[in-house]
């Protein structure tokens, strides 16, 4: 068989497999490999939907938004603008869980909101010998227990927040009590965040009263559910998809559990596998990649469980070698330097990028944590408004920053003056604007309009800023109360690292993303015995490089301390992976 004819073959063969797990009877699980297509699988068993549904339609669900809008504009492009509309639903589990097992219980009065974060307005653990903001203290929720609210995950903590409840002269125990009353608090305001949604949603399956008044319109309404991404549902998750199905709610699971990199909101590959066993016996596997070259999909075969062979690369015959960089690193991300050079390291993938022909800026710079990326300024946790403010202005200034962003750092600006404009007024600022019926583009522009106009931020930034408050155009309904609102204190000021001029983010924040080339920093000792001998079904650090390097579509390159770079190529070669030392 020619070279044309196996590539003919193997789209075709790849092509079947998308066109049963389309045709698939629920209850149903599909494991696809990165690049297989999930988003044209689900569209398309969409896109058979009759028209003119009265009932039975048919809900996409996925976890973040840019899926669930990728998925509703390709019903758009379709000429199917009524499968995005009722009886159909296509959003995000949290927004699922809120408007058909949690909203409906709900009274009217206050109005319920569901938050993406408790960072969205201004919710502060209060009445002890220190203050700090609710959304710093992770929870867990254990659905094999019937707690209502969940515990607080202090194993979870980010360095800082540990630092303060360490240094308090409060137990923990005292500080959960005040943790769980503030968020009882908020949520009789009517405010929710996912955590609170999933523990409400298991609360009112598992009460038969409630439950017969929420299932059926839910069985009447939806012949099918479909949950995308599914390798990031929590045990809590789980447990809700497990009753709907007990109930008769058809599910069809689609994800790949090689990609299960959230255990810290507990997703787990092997709870995953348990449950899609019980769902569906027989998996339908979705095993071709129209992504990445076979040499990344070589790579990446090295990074997951199983001892299975690489995906099949569907429609990319590129040959570029796996790129291993020996690099000093640093304890800054911008001092990085290619051992063999003495460059930085991502100047050095430049040059090499150029060499194969791939456009830098088709590319992108990962690694696990944000302390090791160059060219990343990150806002601190747990610090004061004035400091949080001094971020945000940076990033408003900042060539290239990322949407996350500038959409926290607009957040940041509306709360500041808002906290001036609309003193002692209840709620976040959706409440503000509701009740004052401000345009939400309206506030945004004044919000980043005011970044810009503020000076750099110094250590006596504060006086500045305040005059510029006062100064600055009040939205209607503004009432200042003399100096209430105003941020205390001097900023604590980050340096800003140099930008590197390629796309730059931690893997978690590269589910959905791809890119001609990526470079993954792996700057901890002991890196190459990890990969070498660790199981990525029990080692979530693998999984995460695993997403990262099934990001690239022709070149995937890894930067590893020097001494380390001989070890790796050994053990990439002895898997018959294509690799160049660079």
């Amino acid at each position: 068989m020619t070279i044309p004819e196996q590539k003919t073959a193997v789209r075709a063969a790849a092509e079947t497999q998308q066109q049963d797990a389309v045709a698939v009877a629920a209850p149903a699980f599909v494991p696809a490999c990165p690049g297989a297509g999930k988003t044209y699988v689900i569209t398309s068993r969409h896109l058979q939907s009759s028209r003119r549904l009265l009932r039975k339609g048919r809900a996409l669900i996925s976890f973040t938004r840019v899926a669930r809008d990728q998925m509703a504009r390709r019903c758009r492009q379709a000429g199917r603008a009524d499968l995005v509309q009722a009886p159909h639903f296509i959003g995000t589990l949290d927004s699922f869980l809120w408007e058909f097992l949690v909203k409906p219980r709900r009274k009217p009065d206050p109005v319920p909101r569901l938050l993406e974060s408790w960072a969205n307005i201004k919710a502060l653990v209060e009445g002890m010998d220190r203050e700090i903001p609710l959304h710093r203290f992770p929870m867990t929720l254990d659905p094999s227990h019937n707690s209502a609210h969940g515990l607080v995950a202090w194993d979870k903590l980010d360095y800082d927040t540990r630092q303060l409840i360490d240094g308090s002269s409060y137990h923990r125990t005292v500080w959960e009590e005040k943790i769980l009353a503030t968020r009882k608090s908020w949520c009789e305001q009517g405010y929710f965040t996912g955590h609170e949604v999933r523990a409400v949603a298991l609360w009112n399956l598992r009460n038969a009263e409630v439950a017969a008044g929420l299932l059926p319109p839910l069985r009447s309404r939806f012949a099918e559910i479909i949950v995308d991404e599914a390798q990031d549902c929590s045990a809590a998750d789980l447990a809700i998809l497990q009753l709907l199905h007990d109930a008769g709610l058809p599910l069809v699971l689609v994800g790949d559990p090689d990609q299960a990199i959230y255990a810290w909101r507990g997703a787990e590959p092997q709870a995953l596998g348990a449950f899609a066993a019980r769902l569906s016996p027989t998996p339908h596997r979705l095993t071709g990649n129209w992504r990445s070259s076979p040499v990344i999909c070589q790579l990446a075969a090295t990074l997951r469980t199983g001892q299975r062979p690489p995906d099949t690369s569907v429609v990319r015959d590129d040959d570029v070698p796996v790129l291993l960089l020996p690099t000093q690193f640093a304890a800054a991300g911008s001092r990085h330097l290619h051992s063999p050079t003495s460059t930085g390291i991502v100047d050095a993938f430049r040059a090499l990028t150029e060499e194969y022909a791939v456009p830098a800026e088709n590319c992108l710079v990962t690694a696990y944590k944000y302390a090791t990326l160059p060219g990343v300024t990150r806002e601190k946790p747990n610090t004061n408004m004035i400091t949080s403010l001094a971020w945000a202005r940076t990033v408003a200034h900042t060539p290239g920053a990322s949407g996350d962003d500038l959409a926290r750092a607009c957040a940041i600006a509306v709360r500041v003056l808002f906290g001036y404009w609309y003193p002692g007024q209840a709620g976040g600022p959706d409440r503000i604007v509701a009740a004052h019926r401000l345009a939400a583009g309206q506030v945004n522009r004044t919000a980043f309009a005011f970044l810009h106009s503020l000076p750099a931020p110094h250590k006596e930034w504060g006086p500045q800023v305040w005059q510029a408050m006062k100064a600055w155009p009040a939205l209607p309904g503004a009432a200042p109360q003399n100096g209430k609102g105003r941020p205390a204190g001097k900023p604590t000021l980050s340096r800003p690292q140099p930008a590197t001029g390629m796309r730059t983010n931690i893997v978690h924040q590269l589910k959905g993303d791809e890119a001609d080339g990526v470079l993954l920093l792996l700057p901890d000792a002991g890196s190459v015995q990890r990969w070498a001998t660790a199981d990525p079904a029990t080692d979530e650090v693998l999984r995460v490089w695993y997403v990262a390097v099934t990001r690239a579509r022709r070149l995937a390159a890894v930067a590893v301390p020097e001494q380390e770079t001989d070890a790796l190529a050994r053990l990439l070669a002895s898997h018959q992976v294509p690799v160049r030392v660079a």
